[in-house]
């Protein structure tokens, strides 16, 4: 059996399953020299900034001498893989239409000012879309290309289909916006696009399994593989049968009863663990199939008035995040009460340390994984709520894929954002200069390779 690197098993009705990385994809001709491992690009953005005196890291006697904060608990076993930031500004968030709000979650991958527009903020100002691409966009066509998705662009309760609820841009006021639901995520990856949600479901209830149309497909694929691709093809179709179980048991209706077995409700605040669990996953074995290397991650949108009331503290009793986090984030930095901020935190990163971990489980052809070639940027609208700061904002990266030295704290000195978006797209291979509104990039930033 001839394998390519594009490798798709197909069933009736339109499933498709992609494979894993195989020994057996690389020409026998070319195995001196294998195909390196595919870059890939994450972009998390969790809304209304951090608590500020939990979050930067306490500094020691150089760069790579630091300590994390207790929010930062669950990211420690991949502190080699970090790179913490401070001293970046969000300079073109000052000004424009918008709140700081919109205009925060605007620039977060633009680098760009928002256009005039009719989208209300929290303070009543208006605002439109962004004027530019964002730096995914960017990269599917650096890294991207020949993938069957070109991006994933996901959500875990980030409802609002306006401003403040869109990273992603094709180009100047052309939204993408997030997919919220996991079912719609698992059928745009493993089902044939074109087909209405209907017929999706007919195709569905004809299966009992995805990947019960390929098992004669896979039985022949086995015997011309090597000892460890068999290994790497039965992890990896067992992690597809998992989610295709997990996800295809959802009701194909809008879910009103969130308790029925098997339901859920993405609209839902208490079903937002499951969701991101789920977005989560399907977006790893997305990357583990190749069938895309980009994609974004929104937590909530920026205006944000939602409650996390899943999120409690270890007191007695706990107090939960029981009430709107926007508003939360508008106590002043003294007051026990914003602390529950710091609290949604911790549980932001849980998620991205879900996401490194399962980069790393992904193993490559050439024996390392796939967080050594992924690079994961993570920030958000704002640094500081009560004051709508766009100054020291909280940007984090993690992943060896940009070439940056890992491993550090760094701390410039009012550096631009728009530089450290410049500082990404060119560390994945992009031959740009400048990225985002030109006036507020200066070039590369330094001391990052």
């Amino acid at each position: 059996m001839r394998l390519s690197r594009r490798q798709i098993l197909r069933g009736a009705g339109g499933i498709m399953i992609g494979l894993p990385a195989l020994e057996a994809l690389i020409p026998r001709v070319a195995r001196a020299q294998p195909t390196p491992p595919p870059k890939r690009f994450i972009a998390v953005y969790h809304a209304n900034g951090v608590f500020t005196p939990q979050w930067f890291p306490t500094a020691g006697a150089n760069e790579s001498d630091f300590a994390l904060k207790s929010v930062h608990t669950s990211l420690e076993r991949f502190k080699p893989q970090l790179l913490m930031t401070g001293g970046l500004d969000m300079s073109v968030a000052l000004s424009g239409p918008g709140e700081q709000h919109q205009r925060g979650v605007g620039a977060f991958l633009t680098g760009q000012k928002l256009d005039a527009g009719n989208f209300v903020g929290n303070n009543g100002s208006r605002a439109g879309y962004a004027k530019g691409a964002s730096i995914d966009q960017h990269l599917v066509g650096v890294i991207g290309q020949g993938t069957r998705v070109g991006s994933l662009q996901l959500g875990v309760h980030t409802l609002l289909a306006n401003v403040a609820g869109v990273v992603s841009y094709s180009g100047p006021n052309q939204p993408l916006l997030p997919q919220n639901d996991p079912r719609l995520t698992f059928r745009t990856l493993f089902m044939d696009s074109g087909m209405p949600p209907t017929e999706l479901d007919k195709v569905r209830a004809r299966r009992k399994s995805v990947l019960d149309a390929v098992q004669e497909q896979l039985a022949a694929l086995k015997k011309n593989v090597s000892t460890s691709d068999k290994a790497r093809l039965d992890h990896h179709l067992t992690l597809v049968r998992d989610l295709e179980r997990r996800v295809t048991a959802l009701p194909t209706g809008t879910c009103t009863n969130p308790g029925d077995p098997g339901a859920i409700d993405y609209t839902a605040e208490m079903e937002m663990p499951r969701v991101s669990g789920l977005q989560i996953d399907l977006m790893l074995l997305a990357f583990r199939c190749d069938l895309t290397r980009v994609a974004t991650l929104m937590f909530s949108d920026a205006m944000n008035h939602v409650a996390m009331p899943f999120i409690c503290d270890t007191a007695s009793p706990p107090k939960c995040v029981t009430t709107d986090v926007h508003n939360l984030t508008h106590f002043s930095d003294g007051d026990p009460t914003r602390a529950l901020v710091a609290l949604r935190d911790a549980w932001i990163c849980e998620q991205v340390a879900r996401i490194l971990a399962g980069l790393e489980g992904i193993s490559e052809a050439d024996g390392s994984n796939a967080l050594a070639h992924s690079l994961l940027y993570w920030g958000s609208d704002v640094s500081r709520g009560n004051v709508h700061a766009h100054d020291d904002m909280p940007f984090v990266l993690a992943g060896g894929g940009a070439g940056f030295r890992m491993g550090r704290y760094v701390r410039w000195q009012s550096q631009y954002h728009n530089d450290l978006l410049l500082s990404i797209v060119k560390g994945l291979g992009s031959d740009v200069t400048t990225y985002g509104d030109p006036a507020f990039c200066r070039g590369p930033l330094s001391n990052l390779t």
